[in-house]
């Protein structure tokens, strides 16, 4: 039972690193077309990553008799083999997170730099929007 758990749970994780994997790719070709349906597909999966997790916790909970015997005498060798495979899925999900926003960092940067250039009156540069009372949160969206 515990098996099936991780396994669903590993499934889970493929499918994020998938997502997050396609998304730099994307952001590095400036690709934005599927921003929104990849945000829903993550959204999804994590709320489902969250239930499995739950399930597997409540298992362990149930078959270590409330937490009184130690999770070596619960876990097959197969399961501890698979405990590993995901933790690794999970360390890999989160090295790609972390890529994820570093270049999602970089492009709002760069976005919020240009809008300043374009907008700031107190940077002293001249720039032909200066006089314009321009509302700048209504001048793009950007989804992160």
């Amino acid at each position: 039972m515990i098996e099936q758990h991780l396994d669903e749970s590993i499934e889970i994780l493929d499918k994020l690193i998938s997502l997050t994997r396609e998304d730099l790719a994307n952001i590095k070709a400036a690709k934005h077309d599927g921003i929104d349906e990849s945000v829903k597909q993550k959204n999804q999966l994590i709320k489902e990553f969250k239930d499995a997790r739950e399930r597997f916790h409540n298992t362990l909970f149930s078959l270590s008799d409330g937490g009184k015997r130690d999770f070596a005498e619960i876990l097959s060798e197969e399961d501890k083999e698979k405990l590993g495979e995901f933790k690794e899925k999970f360390q890999t999900l989160r090295k790609e997170n972390k890529e994820y926003a570093r270049l999602v960092l970089v492009v709002k940067n760069y976005f919020d730099g240009l809008v300043n250039t374009l907008f700031d009156e107190d940077s002293g540069t001249d720039n032909a929007y200066k006089n314009a009372k321009t509302n700048i949160n209504s001048l793009f969206k950007m989804n992160v």
